[in-house]
């Protein structure tokens, strides 16, 4: 009997996962319908170049939303390290000085916000929404609303590729920081305390967890890959423009979302991430190959976003009462 009810169990218990592969693969064979070079080894490559930045933020994300807390400022932090690093490279000339400066700068942005929500308790919406406006303003300021180019070769050399026509270095930091982040999540104590403050932070500080430094570290290393992720964008548009960055931070809660991580915390997975990003990454790139305008284009993703969500959540509620009749059985 457990042989035969395996399958199905093992199917419902991963319905998040499996309902985003299924939308996800709808929309591969709406955009194949509409453009049959959708699939080509080129749009593929093309596919992973314009998310790349989207898909590290969303690493980080993935950690920030299991503890069960929200960033709003990754999509400043990238557009102020970026103009950081464009006015660092104009004065110095040194590309490794200005992209040093980029990392560095965000990650200590993201210390200061751990600090203020961690040990001042303050909320985490507050405290980075505030960070998106300023940081935001602030890049502004210091640009004059301008772009900055940053004609290095090392930048550019990021998106050449260097084996089989397609894979560079901005898909090998993709790579190695899907691993890192898996690592984290799954392997380390740091992984099961960022669930563990996500279930109950309460229980969590009880069992003697410091839970301070955890939510601390875990937004110094959101904001560390926000910085990562600003160097991968600059690569892409080889200068600082002050669009960068635009709605990052909303996209990439969404792909962590869309994949079946619990917004209020304590319940999630890196493969949930991946197939909400995958959702995402198609979503994005198909609709940038139709010969739409931009506000018809807004309003169609946000249409099928709103409608996969809603699918989420219906599937969501029939996993946890099939699970629970499963369990009273």
């Amino acid at each position: 009997m457990k042989q035969k009810r395996s399958v199905p169990l093992f199917m419902i218990s991963n319905l998040n996962v499996v309902s985003t592969i299924s939308l996800t693969i709808a929309l591969v064979c709406v955009f194949v319908s509409r453009n049959n070079q959708f699939l080509s080894l080129g749009n593929i490559f093309n596919l992973i170049q314009q998310n790349a930045a989207l898909i590290v933020v969303a690493v980080g994300m993935t950690f920030v939303v299991i503890s069960g807390n929200m960033d709003l400022s990754s999509g400043s932090l990238i557009v102020l390290t970026a103009c950081i690093t464009g006015i660092i490279y104009s004065e110095t000339g040194n590309i490794w000085i200005s992209l040093f400066a980029c990392v560095l700068a965000s990650t200590f942005i993201g210390m200061i916000n751990g600090l203020l929500i961690a040990y001042l308790r303050i909320n985490a919406v507050i405290v980075t929404l505030s960070c998106m406006i300023w940081a935001r303003g602030l890049a502004l300021g210091i640009t004059g609303a301008s772009s900055i180019s940053i004609p290095s070769k090392l930048l550019s050399a990021i998106y050449r590729p260097f084996a089989f026509g397609f894979i560079n270095i901005s898909v090998c930091i993709v790579l190695f920081v899907l691993v890192l982040g898996w690592f984290l999540l799954t392997q380390t104590k740091f992984g099961r305390y960022t669930k563990a403050i996500g279930e109950s932070e309460k229980a969590t500080d009880l069992a003697g967890i410091n839970t301070k430094m955890i939510k601390w570290i875990i937004f110094t290393l959101a904001a560390f890959l926000t910085g990562i992720a600003s160097v991968v964008d600059l690569a892409r548009l080889g200068s600082a423009v002050t669009t960068i960055g635009a709605n990052m931070e909303m996209n990439a809660i969404v792909a962590v979302v869309i994949g079946g991580n619990r917004l209020s915390g304590g319940e999630g997975s890196f493969s949930k991430t991946i197939t909400g990003l995958m959702f995402m990454c198609v979503l994005s790139n198909g609709l940038s190959t139709l010969a739409v305008t931009d506000d018809k284009l807004y309003l169609i993703k946000g249409i099928i976003i709103l409608g996969a969500l809603a699918v989420q959540m219906v599937c969501n509620i029939y996993r946890i009462n099939y699970l629970k009749r499963f369990n009273e059985n």
